[in-house]
């Protein structure tokens, strides 16, 4: 009753909700929107916490958006899906039935791996809570270690992208139309591929890709600026890359290869296919040199490094005092939170736990 209720006051409000169905832990439940553009989108997601917590008062209950109040028990977080489009509505992240189309596919996908590796710990520091800290790692929720998960179809396509701009030859009376005609091709099968890695914290799924280690209790806002921010600077350097091969006389496609390759060799360290909830990931995610921050106070470090920093500037998003005060904002609440948190355990203990001992 409280969830077509809340369907029916969110659908008044134009927010398309379309699923409804239990989770794994008791009285846990999952709703999602229809995909919109990410403004709307982050605005709907606010509304959907108000209404939830209005609607539920009238039903004489409370909902919980605490990412991990219980130990043993699922936690709670947000799903969220994003992806690129262009003003005429083509999905660049959705792969292609010609080899031009696939080429185009592969440019995006590689530089969002390349992106989301160079900028893995801001990554997870627009995703550090105390809640989330709880979260991340414990009862089927992604880990603090930021990673990849492509698939096995798409994985091969990298692994033949990484070598592919040694073969790749342009031929001389090549035409317009069949220039594309010596790259790898994408099977089809790709697009209807269903991601069942529920352990990854970045995983693409057919034509998208999906963060997974947002927290509950927390605004979307933040991830998507930021995601939306470091494949704006890795696209950046990558048209810087591909003019100066291109000034030396190496033609649009190969360039391409070459360059695709080279990040892939670099970046490739953060794609994981396995469990990511292992202790063997852990101890391969440090040989591997990826970062496992677990804590707010050390994730929240990488949001005023000084590579940060002049990420935000560049780009016109937030000034350096911006995102100082957001940092100050957050180890504040981080505070807080714990302080209250560790109050209540005292409180409880005193006078609950300990009486009845008695």
């Amino acid at each position: 009753a409280f969830m077509q209720e809340f369907e029916l006051e969110a659908h008044r409000l134009g927010i398309p909700v379309k699923t409804r169905h239990n989770e794994v832990a008791p009285n846990q439940y999952e709703c999602a929107p229809v995909f919109e553009e990410a403004n709307v989108s982050v605005d709907h997601n606010q509304l959907i916490m108000r209404l939830m917590d209005i609607v539920a008062k009238r039903h004489h209950f409370t909902v919980l958006f605490h990412e991990k109040p219980y130990a043993g028990i699922n936690g709670s977080g947000k799903h969220n899906n994003w992806s690129l489009a262009t003003d005429t509505k083509v999905n660049l992240l959705s792969p292609g039935k010609s080899a031009e189309e696939n080429l185009r596919f592969m440019t995006f996908v590689v530089n969002i791996i390349k992106a989301v590796h160079d900028n893995a710990q801001l990554i997870r520091a627009i995703i550090a809570s105390p809640g989330n800290d709880h979260r991340l790692g414990a009862n089927e929720a992604p880990p603090a270690i930021i990673s990849i998960f492509l698939g096995s179809q798409l994985t091969k396509m990298v692994e033949i992208l990484e070598k592919s701009d040694k073969k790749y030859r342009m031929p001389e009376d090549s035409k317009e139309t069949n220039r594309f005609d010596h790259l790898p091709r994408i099977p089809e099968i790709l697009v209807d591929e269903t991601d069942r890695n529920r352990t990854s914290p970045f995983a693409f799924t057919g034509n998208k890709f999906e963060f997974r280690a947002v927290g509950s209790s927390q605004t979307c806002a933040p991830a998507m600026i930021v995601l939306n921010l470091i494949l704006a600077e890795q696209l950046r350097v990558f048209m810087k890359d591909l003019d100066s091969l291109m000034k030396k006389g190496m033609n649009r496609d190969q360039a391409i290869l070459k360059i695709l390759g080279k990040y892939i060799s670099e970046s490739k360290k953060i794609l994981f296919e396995g469990n990511n909830y292992s202790n063997e990931w852990v101890k391969e995610a440090g040989r591997r040199g990826l970062c496992n921050d677990a804590t707010t106070p050390n994730a929240l470090k990488a949001l005023v490094s000084k590579k940060s920093l002049n990420l935000f500037e560049n780009h016109g998003v937030f000034t350096e005092r911006e995102v100082e005060a957001r940092h100050e904002i957050h180890l504040e609440e981080y505070s807080k939170k714990v302080e209250i948190e560790s109050r209540v355990l005292e409180e409880l203990v005193s006078n609950q736990v300990i009486p009845s001992s008695v």
